[in-house]
This record gives structure tokens, C-alpha cells and sequence, in this order.
């Protein structure tokens, strides 16, 4: 006679969930753990940031699913969705693909979130009430990058006929003795390097910090720099690009991505609207968090926010603290996420991941060598993240279980 060997029993929901949290880090492991409140996760290039954030997502989607199905129908405690923000389409795509996986290896439907870029969640809230956003699909379009640049340099041109006298002061500067080729080589740069570069600058930053052309103005009033011999009211001439500009996009019946934040903020600004969006987020989880600009983050704390109570945002930001890889075209700096670091850290809700595989020890090495001199040249004297602690993580080489 053949004897069979029964099949081992299938594990139960707290084992299933167990042996995929065994597949984390340390790091990992926190993200996983988390219940509510405010979670900053520091993590260096490479240390699987993205699959420890779906991995805690699905945790998490579990538990609310069997917590969801104990509690009573009405109970408003459990009411909405996981929100996962990254910065990239394709990073869409990767951390949706990743959290359904997750999710089926536990048995359960792949419901309970949703992914968007930043400005793509943005977009989705501004457009669903026009009135307030002042943002319609129906009538504007989202502007290109070439279409931007060309905007920029027409509303240079536009300036420079508009203010003929303070554009030759910029022109003669400090010192000119009226050679034409000296004042036809300025003449170039002023047009194609200075002022493009200036209002692109501009742009940019105002936005990102909530200000209008008028708000520039009003501080080019305020700003007095006696030391300058020849005052260029630099200010003044920022606002000037940045309100044709501006003009521009409305003319033209377009927008930028600043333009989402703030038209998203502006609905959030309405208390109604406020409360039902909130009501449909319960918690929000971030990567790529040292990309986002100070007047982004805002809008994820409104959305992480509980409507009927003074609670700490669900919010889980997780980014690199020493590089913003985006701030080439966009207003981020690493800075903003290192203070989100230090305000949780002081809470005791800063998780580190600094073991990375993605690169060669030699490269490691090298970075980690540079990132010691610029910690003892000015880890200490920035007084940024205060006093003992190092603004730059460094990497470590994977040891243990090497989850991505």
C-alpha cells in the first residue's frame, strides 16, 4: 500500500502576513508596522524602497480588510482608501503591479488603493470642481517642455519691450564704455541666458511657494540693498517675467505643473470639498518624498488629515535624504524631507534603510568617503537637522535577507 503524506495545513492570516513581512529589512519592517500617525523613512539609493512600500501597503490593505469586516457597517473609522503618491509614471505603474502582487499572494482582491503621480492626484482634485480650482480639461492644456521654453523667451521679449530703460540698465551694468560688439555680446546673453534663466527660476520657486506676481512686487518694495551701487530691482523684474508669463498660459488656455498644486490647493481651501476628501483618504503613503517642494507636501498633510479630529496625518513620506534627482527642473531640495526627518525622528517615528545592493562596494566606498568630508565640514555648523546628527546618510552593503 501507497502511503501519502498530507499536504501541510495552508498557514493562517496572521502567518501569511508574517512571512511576507519577513521578506523586509529592519527599515522595511517599520514601514510594515505602522498603524497611524506620521512615518518618516530615510533610505539611500538601492535599499528597496519601492517593494518595502508595497509590501507595507498590502499589510496594511489586509489588515483594514479584516478590520473592515469585524467592525459595524456605519463605522466611519475605516472609511477610505490607501493613497500612494510617487513621482513618475512608469513608478505608477511598478508600485501598482507590485502592491496587486502582494495582495494576491494573500489571497485578497486588489482593492482598497489607488496610485497616482503628485500632480496627477492634484490634477484629479482640481478638475473635479472647476469653480474653484479655475482649472477645466475642457479648456486648458497641460504645457510641454519645449512649449515652456518658447513661452519663456517670448515673455522675455515681451518685458524687454515694455521696460526699454530698465532693460539698458541692465545692459550698461556697472561698467560700459558703449564698444558695440561689448553691448551686442550682452545684448545675447541678457535675452538667451540671464533673463530666461531668471524667470525660469522664478517661476518655479514663487510657485512653489504659494506667491503671485503681485506678492514679488510687493517684496521688491521691501527689499533695499544699500551695498549695491546701481540697484537692478531684480525682484521687480522677476515678478515683471513672471506675471507675462502667466499671461501667457491664460491666453493661450494653458497650465504648468505648478499650476495643479496650487489649483488643487485652492480646492482644498473650501471647507466642504475639504471633508469629502478627506473622507476618502485614510491614510497617504509617499515615495520618492525628497522630490516634492514644501507647498506639495502641504497638500498630502490636508489629504492625510481627519476631518473630525485634531489627530497627526496618516502620512508615510519615504525619500532619500541626500539627493533630490529632479531639482534640475524642479523647485525640490533634499532639505524639506531632512526636516520632515528630524520633526519625526524627535517623536520617535524616523525609520533609516542604509543597506543598499544597487551598486559596487568601490562605488559605495566612494561615496560613503565623500559624504564623511562634507558631514565634518558641515554636518555640525549648518545646525540644519542640530546638533550631533549628520545631514548625509550613508550607504551600507546589504547583509541579511535581500529584499528590493
Amino acid at each position: 500500500m501507497v502511503t501519502v503524506d498530507p499536504q501541510p495545513p495552508a498557514p493562517t492570516w496572521e502567518e501569511s502576513l508574517q512571512q511576507l513581512r519577513s521578506r523586509l529589512r529592519p527599515g522595511q519592517q517599520r514601514m510594515a508596522d505602522w498603524q497611524s500617525g506620521a512615518l518618516a523613512v530615510s533610505a539611500v539609493p538601492g535599499s528597496g524602497k519601492s517593494t518595502g512600500m508595497a509590501i507595507a501597503s498590502a499589510i496594511l490593505l489586509a489588515k483594514r480588510y479584516r478590520g473592515i469586516r469585524s467592525t459595524e457597517p456605519d463605522d466611519s473609522s475605516n472609511s477610505g482608501q490607501l493613497v500612494i503618491v510617487t513621482f513618475t509614471r512608469s513608478a505608477v505603474a511598478n508600485l501598482k503591479a507590485k502592491v496587486r502582487q502582494y495582495l494576491r499572494e494573500l489571497s485578497l482582491t486588489p482593492t482598497g488603493f489607488v496610485v497616482y503621480t503628485l500632480h496627477g492626484l492634484a490634477l484629479n482634485i482640481a478638475t473635479r470642481y472647476p469653480d474653484l480650482s479655475g482649472l477645466s480639461l475642457d479648456r486648458m492644456t497641460l504645457v510641454l517642455p519645449n512649449q515652456s521654453n518658447r513661452l519663456i523667451r517670448t515673455c522675455v521679449e515681451q518685458w524687454i519691450s515694455a521696460n526699454p530703460q530698465l532693460y539698458q540698465r541692465l545692459l550698461e551694468g556697472r561698467q560700459f564704455d558703449g564698444e558695440e560688439t561689448e553691448r551686442l555680446r550682452r545684448q545675447s546673453v541678457l535675452r538667451t541666458e540671464v533673463l530666461p534663466e531668471l524667470a525660469l527660476t522664478v517661476i518655479h520657486e514663487a510657485k512653489s511657494s504659494g506667491l503671485l506676481s503681485a506678492d514679488l512686487r510687493q517684496l521688491s518694495q521691501e527689499v533695499i540693498n544699500d551695498a549695491d551701487e546701481v540697484n537692478y530691482d531684480v525682484l521687480a523684474i522677476a515678478a515683471g517675467l513672471y506675471e507675462r508669463y502667466q499671461l501667457l498660459l491664460q491666453n493661450r488656455g494653458l497650465i504648468d505643473y505648478d499650476d495643479m498644486i496650487l489649483a488643487a490647493l485652492r480646492v482644498l481651501e473650501n471647507d466642504s470639498a475639504r471633508q469629502l476628501w478627506q473622507q476618502q483618504v485614510y491614510a497617504v503613503f509617499e515615495d520618492e518624498a525628497q522630490d516634492s517642494s514644501p507647498l506639495q507636501t502641504r497638500l498630502l498633510e490636508i489629504l492625510a488629515s481627519d476631518p473630525d479630529s485634531a489627530r497627526p496625518p496618516n502620512l508615510v513620506r519615504v525619500g532619500d535624504p541626500n539627493q533630490a534627482i529632479n531639482s534640475t527642473f524642479t523647485p525640490a531640495d533634499p532639505v524639506f524631507f531632512r526636516q520632515f526627518c528630524e520633526t519625526c525622528e524627535a517623536q520617535d517615528r524616523l525609520a533609516e534603510m542604509d543597506q543598499a545592493g544597487r551598486s559596487a562596494a568601490i562605488i559605495m566606498d566612494a561615496a560613503n568617503f565623500m559624504l564623511d568630508w562634507v558631514n565634518r565640514r558641515y554636518g555640525t555648523s549648518s545646525g540644519e537637522l542640530g546638533e550631533g546628527r549628520s545631514p548625509f546618510q550613508k550607504s551600507l552593503p546589504l547583509s541579511g535577507n535581500p529584499s528590493r
